[in-house]
């Protein structure tokens, strides 16, 4: 189990208590996690430059008082995220580069937790692009901010890219389409970050492709977005990443993600060299 500073600790045994009295855990409420957070920090020296390193352990805190009391599923992941970025929003800065940290900080509680790595991946990533827009982030540098964080969050536990890749694109088009942001780019700029980690990563990157392209699908059916368009903003950011890498990367994620993918028809810019290809994938 993560091991937690002052402020984690302090916010998770706060919150186990709350939580065991009221029996809430199955529905943790925002803003019993903000004022939390919040109170916990307001003691703290200084909130501006350690936002994001006592935010990360917040979160970490308060998926464990959440553990401890009853499970972490993905609502509760969610608004635990939002009630922590909003707790630092009342008291210091919130920055787009705490986004970062506390993506980290929640997969690493997730997982201590014992949560699904997809699931919660998910789940962190539409948390904190909810809670960074509640305090006022640009979505374009959150979404960016996020992304890395799911990464490095995803490297720092051991897991796979590719298990990850899926829920992380899925929760930036659900919370995005949420604050009526743009989708489209926001879906091909995840997509890119991923493919382009996990070639440095070494890891597969036509797999990791198809599971982004998997994830926006899902997303776009659940929210009412365009399903094709979507797809096709996912497999454009995976192409341009893997092109990016070399010729046979390119061709490889552009053969994984061009044709029919769970149910979806998904086609990209005839400069890609679109594909007639009808295979399934999913």
């Amino acid at each position: 189990m993560a091991i937690l500073g002052r402020i984690g600790t302090t916010v998770r045994d706060a919150l186990t208590g709350t939580l065991e009295g009221t029996g809430r855990v199955g529905n943790v409420a925002i803003d019993t996690v903000r004022d939390t957070t919040a109170n916990t920090l307001r003691g703290a020296r200084s909130v501006g430059g350690e936002a994001g390193h006592l935010a990360q352990d917040a979160i970490v805190g308060t998926l464990q008082a959440v553990g401890n009391v009853g499970g972490a599923g993905g609502t509760v992941i969610r608004d635990s995220m939002i009630g922590v970025i909003q707790g630092v929003g009342m008291v210091g800065t919130a920055t787009t580069t705490m986004l970062h940290d506390v993506v980290v900080g929640a997969i690493r509680g997730s997982s201590d937790a014992g949560a699904e790595l997809g699931t919660a991946t998910q789940h962190a990533v539409e948390g904190a692009l909810r809670g960074g827009a509640s305090v006022g982030l640009a979505a374009e540098e959150s979404v960016v901010q996020v992304t890395r964080g799911t990464i490095d969050g995803t490297r720092e536990i051991g897991g796979a890219l590719t298990d990850a890749a899926r829920g992380t694109v899925a929760g930036v088009v659900t919370a995005v389409a949420g604050t009526a942001g743009d989708v489209t780019a926001a879906t091909t700029a995840t997509t890119r970050q991923l493919v382009s980690s996990a070639a440095q990563a070494g890891e597969d990157v036509a797999q990791v492709a198809v599971s982004a392209v998997n994830g926006a699908i899902d997303a776009a059916r659940t929210t009412g977005q365009n399903v094709e368009q979507t797809a096709a903003a996912a497999a454009t950011g995976a192409i341009d990443a893997a092109y990016d890498v070399s010729d046979a990367a390119g061709d490889a994620v552009r053969d994984a993600v061009t044709g029919t993918i769970s149910g979806v028809r998904v086609t990209v810019d005839a400069a890609y060299g679109q594909t007639n290809s009808e295979e399934n994938r999913s």
